[in-house]
């Protein structure tokens, strides 16, 4: 069995800190196999650590995109996909590039999609994060009940822009194979899902008051 975060953030991010090289060391040290570096619009730090990364330890190539509607997660992704797009329209050049769209943190204030959005894009989507380490567990319950009322299998990450927070949520997949493809394919056929713990309210606290600081810095707009 893998465990592997699959929302996690480097210094890449413009609200992250930690180099991909730290935040896989501190995965190792919890355990995990591997991650998927979802950085916020921008690719540049898997290109930095995908020919560093130790053999026995997967980064998948991905990316978190700010849509229209809310934030978007793209595993298997190796170029940057344009922001501000409509959801629908950004799942599609995610597909269109080889890559898994996965919706994360659904009912987030300033970033989730929320259900509307997800019914116009169930029939094209496999799974959702349905345990993200930076939400309250009643969110990461309810969003578990939507992944099951959709049909969609789940996803966990820990969201952590910090690596002391990497790895308390993960996706459980049922396999030892550390092959993108394999992933990816577990993924799709509905099989995996996300688990974990919630990250310290005080980091969760530090973390909202920086997203609201920088939402009215940047005029009111959404990352």
């Amino acid at each position: 069995m893998l465990k592997l975060d699959l929302h996690i953030h480097s210094c890449f991010s413009n609200d992250g800190i930690g180099t991909p090289q730290d935040l896989i060391k501190s995965l190792q040290k919890r355990g995990l196999q591997g991650m998927a570096l979802t950085d916020h619009n921008t690719i540049k730090g898997y290109h930095t650590v995908q020919k560093v990364a130790p053999n026995n330890f997967l980064v998948i190539p991905s990316i978190e995109i700010s849509t229209a509607d809310g934030h978007l997660l793209a595993f298997n992704v190796t170029e940057n996909i344009q922001a501000g797009l409509p959801v629908e329209e950004t799942v599609e050049r995610v597909i269109d590039a080889g890559g898994e769209p996965i919706v994360p943190h659904l009912f987030r204030l300033l970033s989730g999609i929320k259900k509307e959005k997800l019914k116009t894009i169930q029939t094209k989507i496999s799974a959702i994060e349905v345990f993200n380490g930076c939400s309250v567990p009643n969110t990461n319950l309810k969003t578990a009940k939507v992944a099951h009322a959709f049909n969609l299998g789940g996803t966990g990450g820990s969201d952590s822009h910090d690596p002391a927070y990497a790895g308390y949520a993960y996706t459980v997949v049922d396999s030892t194979d550390l092959r993108i493809d394999t992933v990816l394919s577990e993924i799709k056929r509905k099989k995996t899902w996300g688990d974990g713990v919630t990250m310290p309210l005080a980091y969760r606290r530090d973390r909202m008051v920086l997203s609201i600081r920088q939402y009215v810095q940047r005029g009111f707009k959404r990352i």
